[in-house]
């Protein structure tokens, strides 16, 4: 039987949020079986706690954001999905801000801030949700599959809209140690031509090309990258991320075709 697992030792670190452009500082402290993962605004009255659960997402436009009671906090995806890859069960996400700091655009940096905690094991069960029959969503392109399977393995495909990026594919099976060396090192990415854009959506206020890949007409602006296939396997990351909103391991393989956070949500 497998056991439920949290820190064995709070751990902090500070850094900007890639939206807000805030200075935040963030703190991962053990917490008690079958809670989960709880986010806490720190800064504000009453320290307003967020459950990370699907029903708590309010926003999916380039990053995904929780709220509940008044309280918001965005771009949770990251972090997420490092706790689904090193097995985190229950713990709890203390933020002196609205947004989970985006470090180097990957989740490296949470993956390592996990091994510097350490886990510890639960005296409770960890469950998981296993797929027993197909699902499907679609929405007109975009697809994901859910299939029934032993594991948890993903294969993901992308288009981009670009001369040089065009059709990228990414297949693994996803254990601790594939995620923390396949997975967490992709980074988040964005094109040149939308930076004004978001910018006057209020978006990417922190984003520079020490936390995000910046693809021009030309290519990669800040390469080398870290895989060939780095830009579908971070959307990967995502997917895993998003998907730990459920609250337990997935059992089953997903094929993704051209999805995003509004379609994982969806799923």
């Amino acid at each position: 039987m497998s056991h439920q697992r949290t820190l064995n030792q709070p751990v902090s670190w500070e850094g900007i949020g890639l939206h807000t452009g805030q200075q935040i500082r963030m703190t991962l402290s053990p917490s008690s079986a079958n809670r989960g993962v709880v986010f806490r605004r720190v800064d504000l009255p009453g320290s307003p706690t967020i459950e990370a659960r699907p029903g708590n997402v309010t926003n999916t436009q380039y990053a995904t954001t929780l709220a509940k009671n008044g309280a918001t906090v965005k771009t949770v995806e990251h972090l997420m999905s490092a706790f689904a890859g090193m097995g985190v069960d229950n713990v709890l996400v203390e933020l002196d801000g609205p947004e989970v700091p985006i470090g180097d655009g990957s989740a490296t940096p949470f993956v390592e801030l996990i091994r510097r905690a350490g886990l510890r094991r639960q005296f409770a069960p960890k469950t998981f949700l296993k797929i027993r029959q197909p699902i499907k969503v679609e929405v007109g392109t975009r697809s994901i599959y859910f299939f029934k399977y032993k594991g948890i393995s993903v294969i993901y495909t992308m288009y981009f809209d670009h001369p040089i990026l065009g059709e990228q594919t990414s297949a693994m099976e996803v254990g601790r140690e594939r995620y923390a060396r396949d997975v967490a090192p992709a980074r988040t990415f964005g094109f040149l031509r939308d930076v004004e854009m978001l910018h006057r959506m209020g978006l990417a206020k922190g984003g520079s090309l020490e936390n995000a890949l910046v693809i021009g007409e030309d290519g990669v602006l800040n390469g080398p990258l870290r895989f060939s296939d780095e830009l579908v396997r971070h959307k990967i990351l995502d997917l895993l991320g998003d998907l730990y909103l459920l609250g337990k391991p997935l059992v089953g393989t997903i094929i993704a075709q051209g999805a995003g956070h509004q379609l994982h949500l969806q799923l």
